[in-house]
């Protein structure tokens, strides 16, 4: 009776801490500005589809953008056309896919193990420093990653019932069809890549081939094919090429070759796994180094060999590409906290690990803190610790109490301990994530230097010379002039070279004809133009460019 007392009062405590996770997300959506590359992206394209009525073909600063699918661009156009034009709509789409992949982290927790372990295991994913961050940014790594949770949990989810009850096995199927597609219509063919693979792999470590003939391949093939396929064609047939970039370019070029100079070397995710895991990092490596062993006999369907299965082969798949950015693994993390969510004497000794980690961290950047205070810093990383140094320290002093009380607390209430932990590290991701980079928003973002440059002319032209700012269009709500800079624009350049200047002679006699006009530039540019008698007033500035105006 006690025990049963205690479960429950542990299921409402967790479902607390994930609920209070959940309000302060979406609270602190609109709290900073766009910051450049990604959200500036990922937040202007919705706002042009809705702007031109074009939701086929994606379009970036006014010219075609077919480096991704477009579902997450339609799902934020749906929150802009809803709550405005703002950072909150921006942000809501990543916000609401970290929530719902807890969901089903949990129904598959408690489906496998019990409720206890699916609300711990969700807590967890909802707490480690990747998720927290890639929750509270514009990016397409998180729905990306909410998706091929749901399609692997669901997968795990119709195998568990295979046995008795088939019409759930097949709706749970049906499921995980449906979240591929969706995947692959936010980045492509990733989508099924990833979990056929996993899939293959599983197969022939535990020998369950009876996994293959419950997969309703031919209605989850019809399914798929119906929500991909339409967009395939019609995006073809409005802008002839676009298959041939989206997936000869932008999957097959990009996985193989160094083109964006996203090169790292092929240990590199395990640093970005090891911090961005954070708090549970050794609940991480536990399930990586065991998570393989059987737990049920060969030919029987074992969900935790699928999950490690899943989460290895995303690591190696990664890893072995010559594009890598710390998004990328950000799937790996619920599947993960699945494995390393259980209790006994191992999963104390990892949450004593945890917490006593959380304590040393924080010493160590209180430190770190106090040394780089007495270092003869000037220019931009002078501002940058002077502005960051609060939240710092902040963070220094939520992870040494409480890791230190976490530590206390587990030696007579694990499920206690393991909350408090949980709790630390959401609260201290959040800390760095809605204070430091809001702090820091200026070095980031356009936003501050257009506050500071006050009201511009309607309708004049802005110029960006030899750079480009992401967020720029999104916060002027039209589409600027390059000049002299193509970077990802460069396919939409190509196909309407109108909307950009080529040279910077050409922008030197548009500007010393234009009447109101702006321009974002360097400071070395803007020393290299005055110097060839170009006029400019300087509106604002920051440590990269100046603001000017014609006049």
């Amino acid at each position: 009776m006690n025990r049963d007392r205690d479960d429950r009062h542990q299921a409402r405590v967790w479902t607390l801490l994930l609920v209070a996770c959940g309000v302060a997300s979406f609270a602190l959506l609109g709290l900073r500005p766009l910051f450049n590359p990604d959200e500036g992206r990922y937040a202007e394209i919705p706002a042009e589809m809705l702007a031109s009525g074009d939701f086929t073909v994606p379009h970036l600063n006014g010219v075609a953008y077919l480096e991704k699918p477009p579902l997450q661009y339609w799902l934020t156009a749906l929150t802009l056309a809803t709550f405005g034009h703002n950072e909150f709509a921006a942000r809501l789409v990543t916000a609401a896919s970290a929530l719902l992949a807890l969901w089903f982290v949990y129904l598959l927790g408690r489906r496998a193990w019990n409720a206890e372990r699916g609300l711990a295991a969700a807590a967890m994913t909802a707490s480690m420093l990747l998720y927290v961050f890639l929750g509270q940014l514009v990016t397409l790594d998180m729905l990306l990653s909410c998706l091929l949770t749901i399609a692997t949990t669901a997968f795990c989810l119709a195998q568990l019932d295979r046995d008795g009850a088939p019409a759930r096995t097949r709706r749970w199927m049906l499921v995980c069809w449906a979240a591929m597609a969706a995947a692959t219509l936010t980045k492509g063919l990733i989508g099924i890549v990833l979990p056929g693979g996993a899939l293959v792999l599983y197969t022939a470590l535990q020998r369950d081939r009876t996994a293959w003939r419950h997969l309703h391949l031919g209605a989850g093939l019809a399914l798929y094919a119906l929500l991909v396929l339409p967009w395939i064609l019609l995006v073809e047939r409005a802008h002839p090429g676009a298959l041939d970039f989206l997936v000869v370019r932008e999957h097959f070029q990009r996985y193989l070759t160094r083109m964006h100079d996203r090169y790292r070397p092929w240990w590199y995710f395990a640093e970005i796994l090891a911090a961005g895991s954070l708090p549970w990092l050794p609940q991480v490596l536990r399930a990586l180094a065991g998570g393989w062993r059987a737990a049920a006999p060969r030919g029987q369907f074992d969900v935790g060999r699928l999950l490690w299965v899943s989460a290895a082969f995303t690591l190696v798949f990664f890893s072995l590409s010559d594009s890598k950015l710390p998004p990328y693994i950000v799937p790996v993390l619920p599947l993960l906290a699945l494995l390393g969510a259980g209790e006994g004497a191992d999963g104390a000794l990892d949450l004593r690990l945890a917490a006593a980690l959380q304590a040393l961290l924080g010493a160590a950047l209180g430190v770190a803190i106090v040394v780089a205070g007495g270092l003869s810093l000037v220019g931009d990383p002078a501002w940058t610790f002077a502005t960051l140094r609060p939240w710092l320290v902040a963070v220094a002093a939520l992870l040494l109490v409480g890791g230190a009380a976490g530590l206390r607390l587990q030696r007579h209430d694990f499920g206690a301990g393991r909350q408090l932990v949980a709790a630390t590290g959401f609260v201290v991701a959040l800390t760095l994530i809605a204070g430091g980079a809001t702090a820091i928003a200026g070095r980031y973002s356009a936003k501050p230097l257009l506050a500071a440059a006050g009201p511009l002319a309607a309708g004049a032209p802005v110029y960006t010379v030899e750079t480009f700012d992401w967020t720029l269009p999104f916060y002027l709500q039209h589409a600027v002039v390059p000049v002299a800079w193509r970077g990802e624009l460069d396919y939409g350049l190509s196909a309407d070279p109108a909307a950009g200047l080529a040279t910077l002679a050409e922008f030197e006699a548009r500007w010393r004809d234009a009447g109101a006009a702006y321009a974002l530039v360097p400071h070395a540019t803007a020393a290299r133009l005055r110097g060839d008698g170009i006029a400019m007033r300087v509106l604002a500035q920051d440590f990269d460019n100046v603001f000017v105006s014609r006049r």
